[in-house]
Protein backbone atom coordinates (compact mmCIF):
# COMPACT_ATOMS: atom_id res chain seq x y z
CA UNK A 1 0.00 0.00 0.00
CA UNK A 2 1.41 3.55 -0.98
CA UNK A 3 1.45 6.60 1.39
CA UNK A 4 -1.17 8.35 -0.60
CA UNK A 5 -3.82 5.08 -0.05
CA UNK A 6 -2.72 5.07 3.65
CA UNK A 7 -3.36 8.65 3.81
CA UNK A 8 -6.83 7.83 2.17
CA UNK A 9 -7.26 4.80 3.98
CA UNK A 10 -7.03 7.32 7.10
CA UNK A 11 -8.73 9.97 6.25
CA UNK A 12 -11.89 7.59 5.36
CA UNK A 13 -11.43 6.21 9.03
CA UNK A 14 -11.73 9.97 9.90
CA UNK A 15 -14.86 10.18 8.66
CA UNK A 16 -16.66 7.09 9.52
CA UNK A 17 -15.60 8.08 13.14
CA UNK A 18 -17.13 11.39 12.88
CA UNK A 19 -20.41 9.28 11.11
CA UNK A 20 -20.27 7.16 14.95
CA UNK A 21 -19.95 10.04 17.04
CA UNK A 22 -22.75 11.84 15.24
CA UNK A 23 -25.03 8.78 15.83
CA UNK A 24 -24.18 8.52 19.62
CA UNK A 25 -24.69 12.56 20.23
CA UNK A 26 -28.08 12.22 18.68
CA UNK A 27 -28.84 8.89 20.73
CA UNK A 28 -27.75 10.62 23.93
CA UNK A 29 -29.41 14.40 22.79
CA UNK A 30 -32.50 11.91 22.74
CA UNK A 31 -32.33 10.18 25.86
CA UNK A 32 -35.46 11.39 27.27
CA UNK A 33 -38.01 11.80 23.97
CA UNK A 34 -40.90 9.66 24.11
CA UNK A 35 -40.78 6.64 21.99
CA UNK A 36 -37.50 7.80 20.47
CA UNK A 37 -35.38 4.59 18.79
CA UNK A 38 -31.19 4.87 18.86
CA UNK A 39 -29.49 4.64 15.68
CA UNK A 40 -26.64 2.34 15.75
CA UNK A 41 -23.35 2.78 13.85
CA UNK A 42 -22.07 -0.65 12.25
CA UNK A 43 -18.57 -0.63 10.31
CA UNK A 44 -17.59 -2.72 7.16
CA UNK A 45 -15.06 -2.99 5.06
CA UNK A 46 -14.82 -0.90 2.12
CA UNK A 47 -12.22 -1.57 -1.31
CA UNK A 48 -9.51 1.46 -0.91
CA UNK A 49 -7.45 0.16 -4.12
CA UNK A 50 -5.66 -2.92 -5.91
CA UNK A 51 -2.14 -3.44 -6.38
CA UNK A 52 -0.76 -6.08 -8.78
CA UNK A 53 0.58 -8.61 -7.27
CA UNK A 54 3.92 -10.53 -7.29
CA UNK A 55 3.77 -13.57 -7.75
CA UNK A 56 0.38 -14.31 -5.54
CA UNK A 57 -1.84 -12.67 -7.61
CA UNK A 58 -3.07 -8.62 -7.29
CA UNK A 59 -3.77 -7.79 -3.77
CA UNK A 60 -6.96 -5.61 -2.55
CA UNK A 61 -6.65 -2.95 0.37
CA UNK A 62 -9.05 -1.55 2.03
CA UNK A 63 -10.70 1.23 4.13
CA UNK A 64 -13.90 1.52 6.41
CA UNK A 65 -17.15 2.60 5.58
CA UNK A 66 -20.22 3.29 7.66
CA UNK A 67 -23.68 1.80 7.64
CA UNK A 68 -26.32 3.55 10.07
CA UNK A 69 -29.16 0.98 11.40
CA UNK A 70 -32.19 2.36 13.82
CA UNK A 71 -33.45 -0.47 16.38
CA UNK A 72 -37.05 0.37 16.17
CA UNK A 73 -38.00 -3.17 17.32
CA UNK A 74 -36.38 -2.63 20.66
CA UNK A 75 -38.74 -1.13 23.26
CA UNK A 76 -37.93 1.20 25.70
CA UNK A 77 -38.97 0.83 29.23
CA UNK A 78 -43.07 2.45 30.06
CA UNK A 79 -43.10 4.35 32.48
CA UNK A 80 -46.49 5.87 34.31
CA UNK A 81 -47.84 9.67 33.88
CA UNK A 82 -51.30 8.30 34.91
CA UNK A 83 -52.68 11.02 32.46
CA UNK A 84 -55.60 9.82 30.60
CA UNK A 85 -54.55 11.22 27.35
CA UNK A 86 -51.18 9.39 27.32
CA UNK A 87 -50.88 6.29 25.98
CA UNK A 88 -47.81 3.29 25.66
CA UNK A 89 -47.75 0.34 22.78
CA UNK A 90 -46.71 -2.68 24.97
CA UNK A 91 -45.37 -4.95 21.78
CA UNK A 92 -44.74 -4.72 18.26
CA UNK A 93 -46.71 -1.83 16.00
CA UNK A 94 -47.22 1.67 15.75
CA UNK A 95 -50.30 4.29 15.72
CA UNK A 96 -51.58 5.80 13.06
CA UNK A 97 -51.49 9.33 12.13
CA UNK A 98 -52.16 12.05 9.22
CA UNK A 99 -51.01 15.37 8.63
CA UNK A 100 -54.53 16.14 7.60
CA UNK A 101 -58.14 15.63 8.46
CA UNK A 102 -59.40 14.34 5.56
CA UNK A 103 -56.53 11.72 4.98
CA UNK A 104 -54.90 13.20 1.92
CA UNK A 105 -51.72 14.50 4.43
CA UNK A 106 -48.79 12.51 4.74
CA UNK A 107 -49.18 9.02 6.84
CA UNK A 108 -47.30 8.76 9.68
CA UNK A 109 -46.36 5.54 12.58
CA UNK A 110 -45.54 6.39 16.14
CA UNK A 111 -45.25 4.97 19.50
CA UNK A 112 -45.19 8.78 20.86
CA UNK A 113 -48.75 8.59 22.85
CA UNK A 114 -48.12 11.71 24.60
CA UNK A 115 -51.38 13.19 22.73
CA UNK A 116 -52.99 16.55 23.25
CA UNK A 117 -56.75 17.53 21.80
CA UNK A 118 -57.44 20.41 19.57
CA UNK A 119 -60.74 22.48 19.42
CA UNK A 120 -63.20 22.61 16.04
CA UNK A 121 -66.14 23.25 15.68
CA UNK A 122 -68.72 20.72 14.16
CA UNK A 123 -72.48 21.53 12.18
CA UNK A 124 -74.54 18.97 14.48
CA UNK A 125 -76.82 19.76 17.39
CA UNK A 126 -76.50 17.03 19.54
CA UNK A 127 -78.17 18.07 23.02
CA UNK A 128 -80.68 20.00 20.54
CA UNK A 129 -79.11 23.64 22.84
CA UNK A 130 -79.33 25.55 19.86
CA UNK A 131 -75.42 25.65 19.61
CA UNK A 132 -73.25 23.83 17.80
CA UNK A 133 -71.10 21.05 18.74
CA UNK A 134 -67.71 21.66 20.24
CA UNK A 135 -65.15 18.26 19.37
CA UNK A 136 -61.71 18.12 20.67
CA UNK A 137 -59.43 15.88 17.72
CA UNK A 138 -56.84 13.96 19.46
CA UNK A 139 -53.44 15.60 18.09
CA UNK A 140 -49.84 14.20 18.32
CA UNK A 141 -47.47 16.46 19.88
CA UNK A 142 -45.81 17.51 16.43
CA UNK A 143 -49.73 18.28 15.29
CA UNK A 144 -50.47 15.46 13.70
CA UNK A 145 -53.95 13.68 14.00
CA UNK A 146 -54.46 10.18 15.13
CA UNK A 147 -56.81 8.27 13.37
CA UNK A 148 -58.72 4.79 14.18
CA UNK A 149 -61.55 2.92 13.28
CA UNK A 150 -65.12 4.80 14.50
CA UNK A 151 -68.15 2.49 16.23
CA UNK A 152 -71.44 2.19 14.54
CA UNK A 153 -74.54 2.80 16.54
CA UNK A 154 -74.22 -0.19 18.49
CA UNK A 155 -70.47 0.25 19.64
CA UNK A 156 -69.02 -1.99 17.03
CA UNK A 157 -66.28 -1.49 14.79
CA UNK A 158 -65.68 -2.63 11.22
CA UNK A 159 -61.63 -3.50 11.39
CA UNK A 160 -60.71 -3.58 8.02
CA UNK A 161 -57.17 -3.20 6.68
CA UNK A 162 -57.98 -0.10 4.82
CA UNK A 163 -56.39 3.30 5.35
CA UNK A 164 -59.43 5.14 3.98
CA UNK A 165 -61.43 3.35 6.12
CA UNK A 166 -60.04 5.31 9.17
CA UNK A 167 -61.33 8.37 10.56
CA UNK A 168 -59.57 11.21 13.30
CA UNK A 169 -60.28 10.08 16.60
CA UNK A 170 -62.38 12.66 18.27
CA UNK A 171 -64.53 13.56 21.44
CA UNK A 172 -67.59 15.53 21.05
CA UNK A 173 -68.41 17.05 24.10
CA UNK A 174 -71.74 18.04 23.34
CA UNK A 175 -72.42 14.23 22.60
CA UNK A 176 -75.67 12.61 24.25
CA UNK A 177 -76.47 9.09 25.24
CA UNK A 178 -80.05 7.95 23.88
CA UNK A 179 -82.61 6.98 26.60
CA UNK A 180 -82.87 3.14 26.46
CA UNK A 181 -85.85 1.16 27.66
CA UNK A 182 -85.04 -1.22 29.80
CA UNK A 183 -85.37 -4.74 28.43
CA UNK A 184 -83.88 -6.58 31.43
CA UNK A 185 -83.58 -7.18 34.94
CA UNK A 186 -82.06 -9.02 36.88
CA UNK A 187 -82.52 -9.85 40.77
CA UNK A 188 -80.10 -11.61 43.23
CA UNK A 189 -82.09 -11.77 46.71
CA UNK A 190 -83.62 -14.17 49.09
CA UNK A 191 -86.98 -14.94 49.94
CA UNK A 192 -87.63 -15.57 53.65
CA UNK A 193 -88.81 -18.72 54.14
CA UNK A 194 -89.97 -18.11 57.95
CA UNK A 195 -92.42 -15.35 57.09
CA UNK A 196 -96.19 -15.77 56.03
CA UNK A 197 -97.16 -12.13 54.79
CA UNK A 198 -96.33 -10.99 51.19
CA UNK A 199 -92.94 -10.08 51.00
CA UNK A 200 -92.45 -7.42 47.87
CA UNK A 201 -89.37 -6.14 46.21
CA UNK A 202 -89.33 -2.57 43.95
CA UNK A 203 -86.90 -2.65 41.03
CA UNK A 204 -86.25 0.54 38.94
CA UNK A 205 -86.73 0.44 35.36
CA UNK A 206 -86.57 3.24 32.25
CA UNK A 207 -89.87 3.35 30.20
CA UNK A 208 -90.61 3.79 26.40
CA UNK A 209 -90.41 7.59 27.04
CA UNK A 210 -86.78 7.50 28.79
CA UNK A 211 -88.64 8.27 32.17
CA UNK A 212 -87.21 6.49 35.04
CA UNK A 213 -90.26 4.20 37.01
CA UNK A 214 -90.68 1.44 39.47
CA UNK A 215 -92.39 -1.51 39.14
CA UNK A 216 -92.66 -3.86 42.46
CA UNK A 217 -92.39 -7.66 42.30
CA UNK A 218 -95.22 -9.67 45.44
CA UNK A 219 -93.93 -13.14 46.37
CA UNK A 220 -97.22 -14.34 48.66
CA UNK A 221 -96.48 -18.11 50.53
CA UNK A 222 -99.68 -20.37 49.55
CA UNK A 223 -101.58 -21.89 52.13
CA UNK A 224 -101.16 -25.45 51.28
CA UNK A 225 -98.00 -25.84 49.59
CA UNK A 226 -94.86 -25.38 51.42
CA UNK A 227 -91.68 -23.11 49.63
CA UNK A 228 -94.55 -21.84 46.16
CA UNK A 229 -95.52 -18.54 46.16
CA UNK A 230 -97.73 -16.27 44.37
CA UNK A 231 -96.55 -13.66 41.74
CA UNK A 232 -98.11 -10.32 41.52
CA UNK A 233 -97.10 -7.19 40.07
CA UNK A 234 -97.80 -3.52 39.75
CA UNK A 235 -96.38 0.15 38.59
CA UNK A 236 -97.44 3.57 38.75
CA UNK A 237 -96.98 5.97 35.77
CA UNK A 238 -94.72 9.22 36.37
CA UNK A 239 -97.93 10.92 37.47
CA UNK A 240 -98.27 8.42 39.98
CA UNK A 241 -101.52 6.64 38.62
CA UNK A 242 -101.45 2.74 38.54
CA UNK A 243 -101.07 1.18 35.62
CA UNK A 244 -102.05 -2.39 34.06
CA UNK A 245 -99.06 -5.35 35.11
CA UNK A 246 -99.12 -8.54 33.89
CA UNK A 247 -96.51 -11.06 35.52
CA UNK A 248 -95.77 -14.64 33.87
CA UNK A 249 -93.55 -17.53 33.63
CA UNK A 250 -90.59 -17.85 31.18
CA UNK A 251 -90.36 -20.60 28.87
CA UNK A 252 -86.63 -21.94 27.81
CA UNK A 253 -87.23 -19.85 25.06
CA UNK A 254 -87.91 -16.44 27.10
CA UNK A 255 -91.92 -16.93 26.20
CA UNK A 256 -94.12 -15.94 28.37
CA UNK A 257 -96.37 -19.58 29.57
CA UNK A 258 -99.95 -19.11 29.62
CA UNK A 259 -101.72 -19.04 33.19
CA UNK A 260 -103.17 -21.84 34.68
CA UNK A 261 -106.88 -22.07 35.08
CA UNK A 262 -108.43 -22.51 38.24
CA UNK A 263 -111.16 -25.41 36.80
CA UNK A 264 -113.45 -24.44 39.55
CA UNK A 265 -113.74 -20.81 38.77
CA UNK A 266 -112.48 -20.99 35.52
CA UNK A 267 -110.53 -17.71 36.56
CA UNK A 268 -106.40 -17.29 35.74
CA UNK A 269 -104.42 -18.71 38.88
CA UNK A 270 -101.75 -16.03 39.62
CA UNK A 271 -98.23 -17.59 38.20
CA UNK A 272 -95.93 -19.51 40.68
CA UNK A 273 -92.75 -19.76 41.69
CA UNK A 274 -91.45 -22.30 43.92
CA UNK A 275 -88.23 -23.55 45.88
CA UNK A 276 -87.06 -27.03 46.89
CA UNK A 277 -86.41 -27.86 50.22
CA UNK A 278 -82.91 -26.73 49.95
CA UNK A 279 -83.89 -22.93 49.18
CA UNK A 280 -83.09 -23.56 45.22
CA UNK A 281 -85.27 -22.15 42.68
CA UNK A 282 -86.84 -24.73 40.90
CA UNK A 283 -90.14 -23.43 38.99
CA UNK A 284 -90.16 -22.10 36.55
CA UNK A 285 -87.23 -24.04 35.70
CA UNK A 286 -85.89 -21.19 32.95
CA UNK A 287 -85.39 -18.99 36.09
CA UNK A 288 -87.18 -16.29 34.17
CA UNK A 289 -90.39 -13.82 34.27
CA UNK A 290 -91.56 -11.73 31.55
CA UNK A 291 -93.03 -8.39 32.97
CA UNK A 292 -95.68 -6.51 31.17
CA UNK A 293 -96.23 -3.08 32.11
CA UNK A 294 -98.51 -0.36 30.79
CA UNK A 295 -97.26 2.82 28.77
CA UNK A 296 -98.55 5.18 26.69
CA UNK A 297 -97.00 3.86 24.13
CA UNK A 298 -98.07 0.42 24.53
CA UNK A 299 -97.46 -2.62 26.99
CA UNK A 300 -93.38 -2.59 27.54
CA UNK A 301 -91.81 -6.07 28.09
CA UNK A 302 -89.50 -7.03 30.27
CA UNK A 303 -87.33 -10.45 30.60
CA UNK A 304 -86.33 -10.93 34.33
CA UNK A 305 -83.83 -12.94 35.79
CA UNK A 306 -84.55 -14.36 39.13
CA UNK A 307 -82.39 -17.54 38.73
CA UNK A 308 -80.66 -16.34 41.77
CA UNK A 309 -83.47 -15.56 44.03
CA UNK A 310 -82.82 -18.56 47.23
CA UNK A 311 -85.16 -18.67 49.81
CA UNK A 312 -84.02 -18.90 53.02
CA UNK A 313 -84.81 -18.37 56.52
CA UNK A 314 -83.91 -14.57 57.23
CA UNK A 315 -85.68 -12.16 58.76
CA UNK A 316 -88.68 -12.23 57.41
CA UNK A 317 -87.93 -9.65 54.56
CA UNK A 318 -87.10 -10.31 50.86
CA UNK A 319 -83.37 -9.51 51.34
CA UNK A 320 -81.76 -7.82 47.99
CA UNK A 321 -78.46 -8.78 47.51
CA UNK A 322 -78.33 -7.01 43.86
CA UNK A 323 -80.23 -5.60 41.50
CA UNK A 324 -79.62 -5.39 37.69
CA UNK A 325 -81.53 -3.41 34.60
CA UNK A 326 -79.99 -2.74 31.38
CA UNK A 327 -82.06 0.90 30.50
CA UNK A 328 -80.79 4.29 30.74
CA UNK A 329 -82.60 7.63 30.94
CA UNK A 330 -80.68 10.56 28.94
CA UNK A 331 -77.13 11.54 29.48
CA UNK A 332 -74.58 13.77 28.46
CA UNK A 333 -70.99 12.83 27.66
CA UNK A 334 -68.80 13.26 30.97
CA UNK A 335 -65.24 11.77 30.45
CA UNK A 336 -63.65 9.67 27.85
CA UNK A 337 -60.72 6.69 28.42
CA UNK A 338 -59.01 4.54 26.49
CA UNK A 339 -59.20 0.41 27.94
CA UNK A 340 -56.89 -2.08 27.29
CA UNK A 341 -58.31 -2.80 23.80
CA UNK A 342 -57.20 0.77 22.57
CA UNK A 343 -61.00 1.32 22.44
CA UNK A 344 -62.12 5.25 23.23
CA UNK A 345 -64.95 4.62 25.56
CA UNK A 346 -67.21 7.30 26.65
CA UNK A 347 -68.73 7.83 30.00
CA UNK A 348 -71.96 9.42 30.51
CA UNK A 349 -74.00 11.16 33.07
CA UNK A 350 -76.65 8.18 33.59
CA UNK A 351 -73.48 5.52 34.05
CA UNK A 352 -73.87 4.41 30.75
CA UNK A 353 -70.61 3.69 28.36
CA UNK A 354 -70.25 3.28 25.14
CA UNK A 355 -67.49 2.35 22.54
CA UNK A 356 -66.70 5.92 20.31
CA UNK A 357 -63.02 4.70 18.98
CA UNK A 358 -60.48 2.08 18.35
CA UNK A 359 -56.79 2.06 17.64
CA UNK A 360 -55.43 0.24 15.00
CA UNK A 361 -51.79 -1.19 15.43
CA UNK A 362 -49.68 -0.50 11.91
CA UNK A 363 -47.01 -3.52 11.53
CA UNK A 364 -44.52 -4.22 9.48
CA UNK A 365 -42.50 -7.17 8.47
CA UNK A 366 -39.11 -5.03 8.79
CA UNK A 367 -39.68 -1.94 11.04
CA UNK A 368 -36.44 -1.02 11.32
CA UNK A 369 -36.08 -0.26 7.97
CA UNK A 370 -38.63 2.65 8.42
CA UNK A 371 -38.04 5.76 7.57
CA UNK A 372 -37.51 7.62 10.92
CA UNK A 373 -38.80 11.48 10.55
CA UNK A 374 -38.95 14.49 12.74
CA UNK A 375 -41.41 14.46 15.24
CA UNK A 376 -41.19 11.15 16.77
CA UNK A 377 -42.08 9.86 13.72
CA UNK A 378 -42.23 6.88 11.06
CA UNK A 379 -43.05 6.56 6.79
CA UNK A 380 -43.04 3.23 5.22
CA UNK A 381 -40.54 2.37 2.83
CA UNK A 382 -40.53 -0.27 0.42
CA UNK A 383 -37.51 -1.76 2.88
CA UNK A 384 -40.02 -2.18 5.40
CA UNK A 385 -42.65 -4.36 3.94
CA UNK A 386 -46.16 -4.22 3.32
CA UNK A 387 -48.02 -2.25 6.27
CA UNK A 388 -50.96 -4.15 7.94
CA UNK A 389 -53.65 -2.94 10.21
CA UNK A 390 -54.83 -4.89 13.10
CA UNK A 391 -56.91 -4.72 16.40
CA UNK A 392 -55.46 -5.75 19.72
CA UNK A 393 -57.92 -8.98 19.32
CA UNK A 394 -56.00 -9.85 16.21
CA UNK A 395 -52.47 -8.93 17.93
CA UNK A 396 -53.31 -11.45 21.47
CA UNK A 397 -49.76 -11.61 23.17
CA UNK A 398 -48.26 -9.42 20.41
CA UNK A 399 -48.83 -5.98 21.52
CA UNK A 400 -51.47 -4.33 24.24
CA UNK A 401 -52.22 -0.92 24.46
CA UNK A 402 -51.32 0.84 27.90
CA UNK A 403 -53.58 3.69 29.11
CA UNK A 404 -52.00 6.73 31.80
CA UNK A 405 -48.20 5.63 30.47
CA UNK A 406 -45.50 6.86 28.21
CA UNK A 407 -42.94 4.48 26.31
CA UNK A 408 -39.39 6.16 27.12
CA UNK A 409 -36.59 6.07 24.49
CA UNK A 410 -34.30 2.82 23.74
CA UNK A 411 -31.26 4.95 24.30
CA UNK A 412 -28.59 3.10 27.15
CA UNK A 413 -26.78 6.25 28.46
CA UNK A 414 -24.03 4.03 29.65
CA UNK A 415 -23.29 1.85 26.57
CA UNK A 416 -23.75 5.39 24.47
CA UNK A 417 -20.68 6.50 26.48
CA UNK A 418 -18.46 3.19 25.98
CA UNK A 419 -18.65 3.83 22.36
CA UNK A 420 -17.86 7.29 22.87
CA UNK A 421 -14.85 6.44 24.43
CA UNK A 422 -14.08 3.98 22.27
CA UNK A 423 -14.89 6.10 18.84
CA UNK A 424 -12.66 8.98 20.50
CA UNK A 425 -10.13 6.05 20.53
CA UNK A 426 -10.45 5.41 17.33
CA UNK A 427 -10.48 8.67 15.93
CA UNK A 428 -7.37 10.11 17.56
CA UNK A 429 -5.40 6.89 16.41
CA UNK A 430 -6.64 7.66 12.62
CA UNK A 431 -5.57 11.05 13.52
CA UNK A 432 -2.02 9.88 14.41
CA UNK A 433 -1.54 7.21 11.10
CA UNK A 434 -2.40 10.68 8.91
CA UNK A 435 -0.26 12.56 10.35
CA UNK A 436 2.31 9.71 10.47
CA UNK A 437 2.08 9.43 6.80
CA UNK A 438 2.06 12.75 6.45
CA UNK A 439 5.17 12.91 7.75
CA UNK A 440 6.93 10.47 5.95
CA UNK A 441 5.53 12.45 2.67
CA UNK A 442 7.28 15.44 4.14
CA UNK A 443 10.65 13.53 4.15
CA UNK A 444 10.45 11.81 0.50
CA UNK A 445 9.72 15.24 -0.68
CA UNK A 446 12.84 16.66 1.21
CA UNK A 447 14.40 13.63 -0.41
CA UNK A 448 14.72 16.12 -3.63
CA UNK A 449 16.34 18.68 -1.95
Amino acid sequence: MSIKATMNTATQALNAQAQSLTNISTNIANVSTTGYKRQDTHFQTLLNHVTPGHGNGPQSFFSVDTRDTRDVDKQGFLQTTNRTLDLAINGRGFMVTNTATDGTGIWQYSRDGALSGKSVKLTTDSDADGQLDQATLLTTGSGAYLYGWQADADGNFNEVDDLTKLVPISVNSNEVFPARATKNIELQANVSAGSSKRQTVGMPFVDASGASRTVTLGFSPTATDIGVYSLDLSSSSTAGAQVPTIVALADAAGNPLPPTVDPVTGLAIPPQVKFDGQGKLTVPASGKLILSIGDPTGNQLITMDIRKVQQLNDSGDLTVFNLDQDGFIKGRLKETYFNEDGVLVGSYTNQGLKSLFKLPLAQFAAQNNLDAKSGNFFTQTREAGERKLLGLESTQGIAQIISGALESSNVDLADQFSKMIVTQRAYSSSATVLRTADEMMQQTRDLKQ
